[in-house]
C-alpha cells in the first residue's frame, strides 16, 4: 500500500491546514517538556554549513500542499537559507523518476513511500550508501524502532544503509459499537487471537430488520503474511512460496472460514481491502485496517460509531504486528549536496519533528515513547478512540523484496481468496494453481 494515496493526500492537507492555521500547537509543535523527554537528535552539531544559501531537489509521491506543510514549512524554519524544489510523482516512482532523470532533473533526496522502494531507485543508479554519512554525523541509529531499522537495512546486499527510516503503518481493529450493542455482545478487547475474532465475528453475522450485518471482514489481506515475516518469493531459488512455505495455506484457510460463516460473503464479491462496508453502509462489526484514522473520522460525522483495539495475532506468532512498512528517506547518489541533504535528514527524523508528525496522525519510526503517547493528539474527531493500540505489539521485519516482482506475482491471491472463500476452489489447488501463474509471470517481468 502507498503511504497515502492521492484522495487521501488532498483530504488531509486541508486537515493539516486547519491545524496550523487554528491555533492547535501549531500542527504539532512541542512543548519544552515534551522535548526534555527526548533525545533531540535535530539538534546533534551539523557538519556542514547550512547558512549559505541552497536548493535542494525532493522527489515525493505527495501533493505539493501535503508535502509543503509536512516538509517544506519545517525545513523553512530550521534552515531558513535552504530552498526546497519538490519533483513530483504522476505515473509511480520507475516511471517519474526515469522522466526526471531525463529531464535532468536529479533529486537530492527521496522521500519514499516504504523502504523496498529503494530496489526501484538501485536499478535507476540513484541508491546511495548511508553508512559514511551516518559515521560521519555520528547519527544514533538505535533511537529507530528495531523491526523498522532491520527492514531498511535489509535492502542493502552486503551491509549498504540506503535508506532512514521516518514513519512505520500501524495496523488496529475497528469494530462498529452500534452492531455490538444491538445485538447484546461484549466488544473486543486488545491481545485478542485471530480464531477469537473469526468465533466473535459468527456471533455477529446475522439479519436484523432486513439488514444484513457481517460480523467480521478480513480487511487488508497483507497483515496476515506480515505477521508471519512471510514473503512472497524466495530469494534464493527465484520462485514464489505460495505452494511451498505452509503458512500461506494457514492464512487462505484462515480466510476461506471467516468468509463462509454464513452470510459473511460480501453481496458485491469485493473481498478483501475493501473498507466501504464498515465506514458507509455501516454492516460490518470488525474489521482490521491501517491506523491512517481520517477516513474513520469523516465517517463518523455520518454516524459511524467506531473504536480500535490492537490487532489480533496468529497463535502460532504470538506477539508478532505487521511490517510497519512505511515512509523512508534516501540521499541520492548523483546528489552534488549530499552532506546538506543528510543533514536535512537528521532534522526530518528528529524528536521534534516526529513527535509532530506523531500529533497529527503519521506514526514515528522512533521507539521513542514521548512520541508514541501523542499519537493523534491534534486530531479533530478522535476524541474517546483507542490509539495506544497502535503501538501495542512490536513491528515484525519483513524480508527484501522488490516491489515491481512482488505486485507481480501477488496479483493473484486476490483472485485466489475470492475463490477459496466463495468455495469455488480448495486452497491447496488454489495455491498451486498460483504458483504456476505467480512464476511465469516472474520470469516475463525479469526479461
Amino acid at each position: 500500500m502507498k503511504r497515502l494515496e492521492n484522495k487521501k493526500m488532498a483530504k488531509y492537507a486541508v486537515l493539516l491546514a486547519i491545524l496550523v492555521t487554528s491555533g492547535c500547537g501549531k500542527a504539532g509543535a512541542i512543548d519544552a517538556d515534551q522535548a526534555a523527554n527526548g533525545s533531540q537528535q535535530g539538534n546533534v552539531p551539523s557538519v556542514v554549513d547550512m547558512n549559505t544559501p541552497i536548493t535542494l531537489k525532493i522527489y515525493s509521491q505527495a501533493l505539493q500542499t501535503t508535502f509543503d506543510l509536512e516538509v517544506t514549512e519545517r525545513i523553512k524554519q530550521k534552515f531558513p537559507n535552504v530552498t526546497i524544489e519538490l519533483l513530483g510523482d504522476k505515473n509511480g516512482i520507475e516511471k517519474s523518476l526515469t522522466q526526471h532523470i531525463i529531464n535532468n532533473n536529479i533529486p537530492d533526496l527521496l522521500w519514499l513511500p516504504k523502504p523496498n522502494d529503494v530496489q526501484i531507485v538501485k536499478d535507476l543508479g540513484l541508491a546511495y550508501d548511508l553508512n559514511g554519512l551516518i559515521g560521519k554525523n555520528k547519527f544514533d541509529l538505535s533511537r529507530f524502532d528495531d523491526a523498522a531499522l532491520e527492514n531498511a537495512r535489509r535492502q542493502g546486499d552486503n551491509g549498504e544503509m540506503y535508506v532512514i527510516p521516518w514513519q512505520v503503518e500501524g495496523f488496529t481493529m475497528f469494530y462498529n459499537l452500534d452492531i455490538f450493542d444491538r445485538f447484546g455482545i461484549e466488544y473486543p478487547k486488545d491481545g485478542m487471537t485471530w480464531p477469537e475474532v473469526l468465533e466473535l465475528g459468527k456471533r455477529l453475522t446475522r439479519t436484523d430488520n432486513g439488514v444484513n450485518y457481517r460480523g467480521f471482514d478480513p480487511g487488508y489481506y497483507p497483515i496476515y503474511k506480515q505477521q508471519f515475516g512471510l514473503s512472497v518469493y524466495d530469494w534464493n531459488t527465484g520462485k514464489t512460496t505460495f505452494a511451498t512455505d505452509p503458512k500461506w495455506k494457514t492464512i487462505l484457510d484462515f480466510l476461506r472460514t471467516a468468509y463462509q460463516v454464513p452470510g459473511n460473503y460480501p453481496a458485491d464479491n469485493k473481498v478483501v481491502m475493501n473498507r466501504s462496508a464498515f465506514c458507509y453502509s455501516m454492516t460490518v462489526a470488525m474489521l482490521p485496517w491501517s491506523a491512517y484514522f481520517q477516513p474513520f473520522i469523516d465517517a463518523r460525522k455520518t454516524g459511524l460509531n467506531f473504536n480500535v483495539v490492537s490487532l489480533p495475532t496468529w497463535p502460532d506468532a504470538p506477539g508478532r504486528g505487521t511490517a510497519g512498512i512505511g515512509a523512508a528517506w534516501a540521499v541520492s547518489s548523483k546528489s552534488q549536496h549530499k552532506d546538506q541533504a543528510f543533514e536535512i535528514i537528521k532534522f526530518l527524523t528528529s524528536d521534534e519533528v516526529e513527535i509532530a508528525n506523531s500529533r497529527i496522525g503519521f506514526a514515528p519510526a522512533l521507539k521513542l515513547q514521548t512520541a508514541k503517547d501523542q499519537f493523534g493528539a491534534d486530531l479533530p474527531g478522535i476524541e474517546g478512540i483507542n490509539v495506544k493500540a497502535v503501538f501495542k505489539l512490536p513491528f515484525t521485519p519483513v524480508p527484501k523484496t522488490v516491489p515491481l516482482l512482488e505486485t507481480a506475482a501477488e496479483q493473484f491471491m486476490f483472485t485466489v481468496i475470492s475463490e477459496a472463500g466463495s468455495g469455488a476452489k480448495d486452497p491447496n489447488t488454489a495455491l498451486r494453481e498460483i504458483q504456476e501463474l505467480a512464476d511465469k509471470e516472474l520470469e516475463k517481468q525479469k526479461k
